[in-house]
This record gives structure tokens, C-alpha cells and sequence, in this order.
């Protein structure tokens, strides 16, 4: 398996002169290249409200990015495609996601365009996490299919996509689309996270899309209650994969419950894995580290082992402050065989 830290990590971003890529596309194919958005998130510390703070932590956040840091972490080569401001925050983003080892080559740099933020105020039991969105305008959101080069985009093993990236503003959808054809042209396995976001769009159009975008995904990953919400299904798990992948007609479905684990539909067989048991710190971005582990398993062709690795992935990344799940392919397989030891030393 290439190494996620080949990337072009020491890039030299732009001046702001105007619309223009970062430098010329690489021709390197890599193992995953996913499609989105990404923001600052600012949140308030632990036991704090955003109503009553004084001061507020600032992560680097997005489904998208947050997937390609955790696959470079455990060495997995990446590439990661958005539209990012010519500004201090976006060169934060950059900053970010190169020093994982995230390829970001093919990433359209906007001069005069904003970067979207969030505000998230961590909940501890019985008081639910929150958030407020402050995305509305972001250069992500004037991204168009012209302004990518997609030979480039899609020069992947897996193209990682999902359903923020189609409902984040008028016209995403077609970035979708486009990525996922693209990619399906040139031989890569497409895999699409649902991830519904109500404040984004409504149930039945999140679901009309991904019945649209169906004959060109080869796996689903799916939270029960997106089935739900969105498909109308119900039953436990293991019915709920086979379902989806009846309905949809999709060879392979992922669908996570939660505390209640992982189920795949697998080529006509089920496989499942448990969640493990966590202190959940931060759980923004753990069903990111999810999908993460699930695509790490994918590329070494093991069903079981991309959902003990997600598993694994997304317990760890609710044990740190922020969105992103940097923990080394040693700590993740660790955890994920049940080899760790509670005290280093």
C-alpha cells in the first residue's frame, strides 16, 4: 500500500491574484481521492456554552478532509479536492491537511471568496452536542464542475464522496456526479457516505439524489437512522444492509447503529463488528474516522477488517479534541485487535 506521506506536503500557495489552482495537477495516482468542503470549527472548552465563553478552541473540520487525514495518517496515500479561500484561513485549512500527508494538488484556490466556519458546543449526557453552521457564501460553495480538473481528481484506487458535499449549495450535487462518473470511467471503486445534514437539505431529497447517483456507487455507508429517515426502513441492522442494498441495488452497504456497532452487506454475505466501548470526548468527526477505516479495509479487499478498523478509527477519534483522527496504523490496529496496553511506558 503507497504511503500517505509521499504527498506534496511543502506546497507553495498562490498570491491572491484570483480564481487558480495550487500549482500544476500531479499525475501521481493515489489510493483515495475524496471531494468537499472544509471549515474552522470554533468551539467553546469542555463544560462551557457558546452563550457564556470567553473564549473559544479552533479545529480544522469537514467530513471530506477529515476522512483524508485519517487514511494519511495510517499511511494510505490521499488526495483531497476542494475550493479554499487565498486568505490566512485558508491557508490554516492547507496547513492542516499537508502535514498529515494529504495530497492537495488539485485543490482551486478563490481569491475574495470566505471560508466556512462552525461554532460547536460539546454536550456531556444529558445535554446534547450543538451546532450552529456560518458556511453560507464559502468559496466551496462557488465551486464548479469547469473548475476542476478531473483526470486528475479521480486518478484513484477509491473516489470518497458524500452527501454534505451534494447538498452544501445549489449545483454541489453536480460535483458529485461528475466526480463519481469520472471516476467509475477511469476503473475506481466509488464509495458514497450518506450523511444526511437536515439543515442542508430535506429527507426526500437526499434520497432521490442517492437513488440517482445508485448505478454508479459500488458502496454505501449509511447510519440506521439516514435508512430511516430517508429510505423508510426500519429493522435491526443486519435487515437494514441487506434492505438498502436491495432497494438501491448495491452490492455492498454499510450501515452503523451507533453504540449497537457495524453491519456490511458484502457480495450477498453479512459481516458485522461490534462498537467498542469509549469515553467519548468529542464525538464530532468520528463517523468520519468511520468511513476512514472502512476505505483502509476496502483497499486490503478484507469486508471484516474495514469494519473492525472503522470501528476502531472512530472509538479513537471520540478519545481526542477536534474533528480529525491522526493515530498511526500501529495505534489504530491495536485497538482494533484488542492488543493495546492501557499504559505505555
Amino acid at each position: 500500500m503507497p504511503s500517505g506521506h509521499e504527498a506534496d506536503a511543502g506546497h507553495n500557495l498562490p498570491a491572491a491574484n484570483g480564481p487558480q489552482s495550487e500549482g500544476p495537477a500531479s499525475s501521481r495516482r493515489v489510493a483515495v481521492s475524496s471531494l468537499g468542503e472544509a471549515m474552522l470549527r470554533l468551539s467553546p472548552p469542555s463544560g462551557e456554552r457558546l452563550r457564556d465563553t470567553g473564549q473559544l478552541r479552533v479545529h480544522v473540520g469537514g467530513a471530506e478532509a477529515n476522512v483524508a487525514v485519517a487514511l494519511a495518517s495510517v499511511g494510505v496515500s490521499t488526495r483531497w479536492t476542494s475550493a479554499l479561500p487565498d486568505t490566512v484561513l485558508g491557508r490554516r485549512v492547507a496547513d492542516s491537511l499537508s502535514s498529515a500527508g494529504v495530497a492537495l494538488d488539485t485543490v482551486h484556490w478563490m481569491a475574495d471568496e470566505r471560508l466556512g466556519l462552525y461554532f460547536a458546543e460539546i454536550g456531556s449526557p444529558p445535554r446534547p452536542t450543538s451546532v450552529v453552521y456560518d458556511r453560507a457564501g464559502s468559496a466551496f460553495c462557488s465551486l464548479s464542475v469547469d473548475d476542476l480538473d478531473w483526470a486528475a481528481v479521480c486518478d484513484a484506487q477509491i473516489i470518497h464522496l458524500t452527501g454534505i458535499t451534494a447538498a452544501v449549495a445549489p449545483g454541489s450535487d453536480a460535483l458529485v456526479l461528475r466526480a463519481a462518473r469520472e471516476g467509475r470511467n477511469r476503473g475506481a471503486l466509488v464509495v458514497y457516505d450518506v450523511n444526511y445534514r437536515a439543515s442542508l437539505c430535506s429527507p426526500e431529497t437526499a434520497a432521490s439524489f442517492t437513488a440517482e447517483l445508485a448505478s454508479d456507487i459500488d458502496l454505501l455507508i449509511c447510519r440506521a437512522e439516514d435508512a430511516r429517515d430517508l429510505f423508510g426502513l426500519v429493522g435491526d441492522p443486519v435487515m437494514l444492509a441487506n434492505d438498502l442494498a436491495r432497494k438501491l441495488a448495491i452490492g455492498r452497504v454499510v450501515v452503523t447503529s451507533g453504540a449497537g456497532g457495524a453491519v456490511a452487506w458484502w457480495d450477498g454475505e453479512s459481516v458485522t463488528a461490534p462498537a467498542l466501548p469509549t469515553v467519548g470526548l468529542d464525538r464530532i468527526g468520528a463517523g468520519d474516522a468511520f468511513a476512514a477505516g472502512v476505505l483502509w479495509g476496502v483497499l486490503d479487499g478484507s469486508p471484516q477488517d474495514a469494519l473492525n478498523r472503522g470501528t476502531a478509527m472512530a472509538s479513537l477519534a471520540m478519545s481526542v479534541q477536534g474533528d480529525q483522527c491522526r493515530f498511526s496504523a500501529e495505534e489504530v490496529l491495536e485497538v482494533a485487535h484488542g492488543a493495546g496496553r492501557e499504559v505505555r511506558r
